[in-house]
């Protein structure tokens, strides 16, 4: 699906130009204009497809009346199956490490899809992790439960 978002490209004496993509309150920089208006198609890219994966709603694009700079609508391609998350995303969603997320994969506790040599997993597996947390400690051995 095809997202446009405007960006507002201001000269900088420092660092040669800026695009500013006000409605994800995002700053990126290019050598120049072209290059600038890039690196902002990638930074809307990466916001877009992670609003995405999250199920948040996209921002409503505003268009300012009244500003100093170049004003230019960036358009991007987001073609993503949603629902869908890196190990890092879940593991910042389960606040456990990116390994630890990996071995839940491994033994079947999260749902997930392997593309490629990475594995992502289920947004709804996740949640159903969050809905239903395990209880802290170990298992108790099958021996010890049977005597008690």
């Amino acid at each position: 699906m095809r997202y446009t978002y405007p960006a507002l490209i201001v000269k900088d004496e420092w660092v040669g130009y800026c695009a500013y993509l006000n409605d994800f309150g995002i700053v990126t920089q290019g050598d120049d204009i072209q290059d600038a208006v890039e690196m902002g198609a990638d930074a809307l890219w990466i916001m877009i497809d992670d609003y995405l994966q999250l199920d948040k709603p996209l921002p409503k694009p505003i268009y300012p009346e009244e500003h100093e700079g170049l004003l230019v609508a960036i358009s991007v391609d987001v073609t993503t199956e949603r629902g869908l998350l890196t190990t890092k995303m879940a593991a910042g969603l389960l606040g456990v490490s990116d390994a630890r997320v990996r071995q839940m994969v491994c033994s079947g506790q999260l749902a997930s899809k392997k593309i490629g040599r990475d594995n992502y997993v289920y947004l709804w597996s996740i949640r159903e992790r969050q809905a239903n947390p395990p209880k802290p400690g170990r298992p108790k051995k099958k021996a010890l439960a049977e005597q008690s």
